[in-house]
């Protein structure tokens, strides 16, 4: 699969952007972000979408690393992988992927977000649920990784400001 992963142009799917290394966390570990909102669930091709995964991580879930995942302007309609992606992508992805996995920090969760990810349960053994961890603001996330070093999308810090003035 990464044979295939470094031969492929995926040009189209890298440069939206959904998927990128971004620093490290509190404990040193690398920090990848994947940013909802700018995946297109709908029209990308699963098996591009998956070599763009590997092709970005690969190289790095040899050891503990953390997932940042960007729930921000996410939408159920345009977003959202179909079912069957990620029970293929839990079946493609080696043990690595699993085993190393450090944290996922879930910035942003929505409710329609947070039942996403129960509906993976199935899939999930116990252990990744003490993995989760949701952050309702940038300043919550920024606890668990290197403010100066993670690259968020500028639209972060725009939606804590909206949902902030929300509440109020």
């Amino acid at each position: 699969m990464l044979r295939r992963a470094l031969g492929k142009d995926l040009g189209s799917i890298s440069t939206l952007g959904c998927l990128y290394k971004a620093g490290r966390d509190k404990q040193g570990c690398n920090v990848f972000v994947l940013v909802g909102s700018r995946f297109p669930a709908r029209d990308a091709d699963d098996e591009l979408s998956l070599l763009h995964v590997i092709a970005v991580m690969d190289q790095h879930v040899h050891q503990p690393y953390t997932l940042v995942y960007v729930n921000s302007y996410f939408s159920l309609v345009n977003n959202q992988p179909v079912p069957a992606w990620f029970s293929n992508a839990y079946s493609v992805l080696d043990r690595r992927y699993k085993k190393n996995l450090r944290h996922l920090l879930v910035l942003h969760p929505s409710i329609a977000g947070r039942t996403v990810l129960l509906g993976l349960r199935a899939l999930l053994s116990p252990k990744f649920w003490k993995k989760v961890k949701y952050c309702d603001t940038c300043s919550e996330l920024y606890k668990e990784v290197r403010k100066e070093e993670i690259v968020l999308p500028d639209f972060c810090e725009e939606y804590d400001r909206e949902q902030a003035s929300s509440v109020m």
